[in-house]
């Protein structure tokens, strides 16, 4: 009988290895972050970890991802399993987000969820990373974030609508060299960029530019440039932001894979001004 219970510290290794096999780029810094950051959920066989989630609680939002079941464990409905916990753990939010693989909509819908739009993760990876930088645009207005962490918190919340501040904490704590904001004439941050990752393989986001910010491209040229030469790079950019998909796809970056964002409770925030998500909340 397969249990689902929260994960311990000493199944990490194990949990990293499931998304390993998906090869999501969560390293073991990211999985140490997930234990401490959200709601990790393991499915267990006679004390085997079979199946794994994440969720994350950030008050009236919640989150679910990393959702993966071993492949001789599938079909047992031992997913459906995780994400029903997963549900009961964030039953408090007002709503509820997964980007889901293309391939896994249905088995979102069944659960309750509703498609809303398709995202796009888009590769550099460590060849082209090589040919950095590249002349996008000035960085005249872009400074680093340290000074700043009260306005990216708060204007992270305005656009996701949760509180998200512990995780955004997190990211910048680990990578200050590669997170800045853009300011306008008056000092004001109009725009933030942080980065998560190590082991050369990394993940833009959330980068979140609101009207009037100048050099919104320049933010992106600064974060990327300081990540290390031969890493790759994933952006998650959501569906209505074409003006970064054509700015990616023009300097290199390639669409690697596609996800349904999908919501149940209320509806989700406009998400015109969000570049790229980041937080490791796919599934």
């Amino acid at each position: 009988m397969v249990e689902v219970r929260s994960i311990q510290e000493s199944d990490l290794e194990a949990a990293k290895s499931l998304t390993d096999a998906e090869e999501w780029g969560n390293s073991k810094s990211d999985w140490n972050r997930l234990f401490k950051k959200s709601i990790p959920l393991g499915a267990y066989d006679d004390g085997k970890l079979v199946g794994v989630t994440t969720a994350f609680d950030f008050s009236t939002l919640g989150m679910i991802g990393n959702v993966i079941v071993s492949e001789n464990y599938r079909g047992k409905e031992i997913g459906r399993k995780l994400v029903i916990e997963a549900k009961r753990r964030l039953e408090t939010c007002d709503s509820v987000r997964v980007h889901s693989n293309m391939n896994s909509t249905v088995f979102y819908k069944k659960l309750g969820f509703i498609p809303e739009g398709m995202s796009t993760l888009f590769r550099l990876d460590a060849d082209l990373k090589e040919f950095q930088p590249f002349a996008i645009d000035s960085d005249d207005n872009i400074v680093p974030a340290e000074g700043y962490l009260d306005d990216i918190l708060e204007m992270d919340k305005r656009q996701f609508g949760g509180d998200r501040s512990e995780l955004i904490k997190d990211f910048i704590g680990n990578l200050p060299q590669c997170a800045f904001v853009a300011l306008d004439e008056n000092q004001i941050v109009k725009g933030f960029i942080v980065v998560k990752g190590d082991e050369n393989w990394y993940e833009v986001g959330p980068w979140v530019v609101e009207p009037g910010c100048k050099n919104w491209r320049g933010m992106l040229q600064k974060s990327v440039f300081a990540i290390p030469p031969k890493s790759t790079v994933d952006i998650f950019v959501p569906a209505p932001n074409h003006r970064i998909t054509s700015l990616l796809d023009s300097v290199g970056y390639t669409a690697d894979s596609y996800y349904m964002s999908m919501f149940y409770g209320e509806d989700w925030p406009d998400e015109s001004n969000i570049c790229a998500r980041g937080g490791g909340d796919k599934g």
